[in-house]
């Protein structure tokens, strides 16, 4: 079975040779038409539609400032250590944009001297009836954010509870993962329909949506896995 080990810090995110710290407000970009409730402030997550040139954009090894550094959730099963990104890392970037430069099924990546396959979670290809459920087949997504892992946190009811609420951007599960206003791509295509791509967050942890393979929009976005042979 897979085990949560913890959180760590290592490398970092870089564009056009500045390093970005990770957003402090890690959810939609643009609240002019989607806003999860009045007075929240717009998230400030970089967008990758300003500059969509992935020449100028690379994890970089781990900066001094403890502060620029990205936050990984670590796995382990059976000689492969799992690392997954706390909150998206880019918004405004569509699958396919993942996917030409190799980040949907993986593409090696080197951080502080390790080798590490960077690729999006598996999040399943058919939602259940209730979307807030997640998908009814096992995948990453629904195992490693949803608390299915030995030792991992587990969601709360509220937090699959609607409308959105400050509530669920303070949960403790939220203040972990950070699904809250943001959706994130994963690997599959939907099972009923050729240019749909599942992405998982935004409404609950669970929350199961489909979205058009070459979109960008201000609430999708990119949150890798980082795999790593022991």
């Amino acid at each position: 079975m897979i085990e949560y080990i913890g959180i760590r810090q290592m490398g970092g995110l870089s564009h056009a040779g500045q390093i970005l710290a990770p957003a402090t407000r890690p959810w939609i970009t643009d609240l002019a038409a989607l806003c999860p409730y009045k007075g929240l402030q717009p998230g400030n997550i970089p967008e990758f539609e300003r500059d969509p040139d992935w020449d100028n954009w690379f994890f970089t090894d781990s900066p001094e400032g403890s502060s620029e550094r990205l936050n990984w959730h670590v796995f382990q099963r059976e000689g492969i250590r799992y690392m997954v990104a706390d909150r998206m890392l880019m918004t405004r970037v569509s699958w396919q944009d993942l996917n030409d430069v190799g980040y949907v099924y993986g593409n090696d990546v080197c951080i502080d001297g390790r080798l590490f396959r960077c690729r999006l979670m598996t999040g399943g290809d058919t939602s259940h009836d209730d979307p807030y459920q997640g998908a009814t087949q096992p995948n990453e997504w629904d195992t490693l954010v949803g608390g299915a892992a030995l030792n991992a946190l587990k969601p709360e009811v509220l937090d699959h509870a609607s409308p959105l609420s400050p509530d669920h951007l303070k949960s403790p599960h939220n203040s972990l993962w950070n699904w809250f206003g943001a959706v994130s791509w994963t690997a599959e295509p939907v099972a009923s329909r050729a240019d749909g791509r599942v992405c998982r967050g935004y409404h609950g942890p669970t929350y199961f949506y489909v979205n058009t393979v070459d979109h960008r929009h201000e609430d999708i976005g990119w949150r890798p896995i980082l795999e790593e042979e022991l």
